[in-house]
């Protein structure tokens, strides 16, 4: 095992304590005084207004990224202003190396040339909105909490231009006013700025952010102060008809047409107070799910991409954790078995109703149909901030319809009360919460309880978490995993209640010289205990990450597993293996290589038991760039499970192709190609999609999806899935 010296772990906490001073200092040493412009600013990315020439320049950057250092160069230097209307922002970014831009489609960030600006209007170091553009002007947009990493699928209306010259680019941002969520009375807001700069794989801030975290975190803004508040603005709403038209065919049916009409709309209740509505939502121009190959025993979970859910869905969906989450907003708008079902409508009231206290309502009705009950689905949620640290509550409620007519019995719903302490200095946090669930004729062993903590400086990561689920805890707008267990011998499944322990150090090394950016070396521990405290399943884990200066990756993970499986269980269809004691090591070896290249590709091999078997995974993916319209991918995925007889075997693979083509900034193709055996799909999604105006979308969408009737090598046959097209317009008034 690797061991630190003592002189480590001085330098360690020298510089944790250097780090805490400089945090809780941000505020007053980054200060940005905005004034009022009268004079008009074209938005074209050329920054000559002479309202630029008068404002405060921000600069001196701070290095974030191959490791923490003040001075940072290439010199950056950003502007503010603002009007009756909008924010405006300036930037220019002095670099002489050629522009490195991957993508033209939106919300595209990280891995090109770029800039983005974050703000906190509510100043409470908790939340921040965060405006981004690539060197060649493609958006991004996101929203981040802290109860939830950042969401780049929240969108919103705003403009933005660049300009590339021989020694800098530039960009010019107008964000209207009415989208952000403010108190006219305050007079400071949160603010700060992150700069990628590709060729040297650097990251620069405006702030000090220490090493050990992250710029878009609003707890390490600095201020933005306003002489001169801007005002409540007034008619702040947003109404986005859409039409679409389809024609489609499933195996055995005759071709359908079909034409739908809909309508979402966004108003400002107040200046921080949203409310969403939709009638008759169409979903289909939404990005599919790339499928993965499960060799779990339990479900996986999906992100959430349906625009309609995705403001504000923290304040619902920072409840819980990974293994167990009492709201899930991809379980509104599906079945009993997991069908889509159509909504009929919703309505989202997120936001601030006082400066320290966020609100969720919301309100979804789907229809009932011959194979499906109508669903009402309700959720309520409530956070209080107390400086960093926070107490939030959520009541979920699920009720079944026939027609207009409410259905006795059928129900779910659920209650969870939860805190969390973090300092001010962002290093610590710890936090607990209960929940209970609600369901007909269930009255015992219904509950959640989660609790844990963690610690982060410039080396160390250290967090420990632990859970106890009972077996009749339901969350039927939620995601629980584990509690699910399928027998094989009965076919059926049986809910099992556990408690788990999760625990996670790391510790981290930035030499300042050589090819080597980052050597990270990590423990990890998760133990399962059955809910009478027996023992379920154990893994420990060893691993060691290398980052290189030149973005390639270099991963290495060897694992100690023991399991006693309490239900016989079945990979390749053959006899199950029984239950009882595995115990089983593999290692696992990834590569990734320069992402910045034309051509890059990643390879990862895993070998080693499982269960009373064997496992040999590989794992590649080659992906060719024409900077910048063109990205064109694909991955190929082999897992040979080789068990004793008469267990069997199996060869389970799966291809993924994406290909993306930027005919510009407006006019997007995206095809997406999939053969994924152990779900016998292949599948094929092609999407067109023209931006006529800001946020205002026309979609050309190809869906074609197979099953694999007869999945054998020389016999294999084909049956239609689904086959569609579909054509949709939307505008955003």
């Amino acid at each position: 095992m690797y061991r630190i010296p003592v002189l480590c772990l001085m330098l360690s906490l020298q510089s944790s304590l250097a780090a805490q001073d400089t945090i809780i200092d941000l505020k007053q040493t980054f200060r940005y005084n905005i004034n009022h412009t009268i004079d008009p600013i074209v938005v074209d990315g050329k920054v000559e207004e002479a309202t630029w020439k008068q404002a405060q320049i921000g600069t001196d950057f701070w290095q974030k990224v191959p490791y923490f250092e003040s001075g940072a160069d290439p010199r950056t230097e950003v502007m503010l202003s603002y009007d009756d209307k909008n924010l405006y922002i300036a930037a220019i970014c002095y670099q002489t190396e050629p522009i490195v831009s991957t993508s033209l489609k939106r919300d595209q960030y990280w891995d090109n040339d770029g800039i983005a600006v974050v703000l906190d209007p509510l100043n409470t170091r908790t939340y921040s909105f965060l405006f981004g553009t690539s060197a060649v002007g493609v958006q991004w947009d996101a929203e981040r909490s802290q109860t939830s990493d950042i969401n780049s699928d929240w969108s919103n209306k705003w403009y933005v231009e660049t300009q590339v010259t021989d020694e800098y680019w530039s960009a010019e941002f107008a964000i209207p006013l009415r989208i952000l969520r403010y108190d006219p009375s305050r007079t400071e807001w949160g603010l700060n700025f992150v700069r990628n700069i590709q060729y040297c794989n650097e990251y620069h801030n405006w702030t000090a952010v220490p090493e050990g975290f992250w710029p878009p975190d609003a707890a390490f803004a600095g201020t933005l102060t306003w002489n001169e508040p801007p005002q409540k603005q007034t008619g702040n709403f947003n109404l986005i008809p859409y039409a679409t038209t389809s024609v489609s065919q499933q195996q055995g049916d005759q071709v359908k047409s079909k034409f739908n009409v809909g309508l979402d709309g966004k108003v400002a209740v107040t200046s921080s107070l949203n409310l969403d509505l939709t009638i008759n939502p169409d979903f289909s121009q939404v990005e599919v799910d790339e499928l993965v190959t499960n060799l779990t025993r339990f479900n996986i979970f999906l992100p959430e991409k349906r625009n309609f859910f995705l403001e504000n869905a923290n304040i619902f969906g920072g409840f819980g954790n990974g293994s167990s989450r009492p709201f899930f907003s991809r379980r509104i708008g599906l079945d009993a078995n997991l069908q889509a079902v159509p909504i009929l409508y919703g309505a989202r009231l997120t936001g601030n109703i006082a400066p320290t206290t966020r609100l969720g309502v919301m309100n979804v009705q789907t229809s009932t149909s011959d194979l499906s009950l109508g669903q009402n689905q309700s959720a309520i949620a409530i956070n209080q901030q107390i400086g960093r640290s926070f107490i939030q509550g959520m009541v979920v409620n699920r009720q079944a319809f026939d027609g207009g007519n409410l259905v006795e019995g059928d129900y779910g719903r659920n209650a969870g009360l939860e805190a969390l302490y973090a300092s001010d200095n962002g290093q610590w946090a710890a936090w607990a919460g209960g929940h209970l669930s609600f369901k007909p004729d269930i009255e015992a062993e219904s509950s959640f309880a989660n609790l844990g903590f963690n610690f982060t400086n410039t080396n160390w990561e250290v967090l420990s978490d632990f859970n106890v689920i009972d077996k009749n805890f339901y969350a039927d707008l939620g995601f629980v995993n584990r509690i699910d267990n399928y027998d094989a011998a009965r076919d059926t499944i049986v809910r099992v209640g556990y408690n788990s322990s999760y625990t996670s150090i790391d510790y981290k090394i930035r030499p300042r010289t050589g090819k080597i950016a980052t050597h990270r070396f990590g423990l990890e521990n998760q133990l399962v205990l059955n809910s009478d405290w027996t023992f379920n399943e154990r893994y420990n884990r060893i691993r060691y990450f290398m980052s290189f200066r030149n973005t390639a990756e270099f991963k290495i993970r060897f694992n100690l597993n023991d399991l006693d499986l309490l239900f016989p269980f079945s990979f390749t269809g053959a006899v199950p293996l029984p239950a009882g004691r595995y115990s089983t090591a593999d290692l696992n070896v990834e590569f990734e290589s320069d992402e910045r290249k034309p051509l890059s590709y990643s390879l990862s091999v895993k070998t080693g038991g499982f269960y009373n078997g064997n496992l040999t995974q590989l794992k590649g993916s080659i992906n060719y760039r024409v900077q910048p319209w063109g990205n064109f991918s694909i991955g190929y995925q082999f897992n040979d499970l080789d068990f004793p007889e008469p267990y069997g075997n199996s060869l389970i693979t799966a291809v993924v192709s994406k290909v993306e083509i930027g005919f510009s900034r407006n006019l997007l193709w995206t095809t997406l190609f999939q053969y994924v055996d152990q779900s016998d799909f292949v599948g094929i999604n092609s999407r067109l999609q023209w931006r006529f105006s800001p946020m205002s979308d026309i979609f050309l969408v190809y869906i074609d999806n197979y099953d694999i009737l007869e999945p054998t090598l020389n016999n294999g046959r084909l049956g239609t899935n689904n086959r569609a097209l579909i054509l949709k317009a939307s505008y955003w008034y």
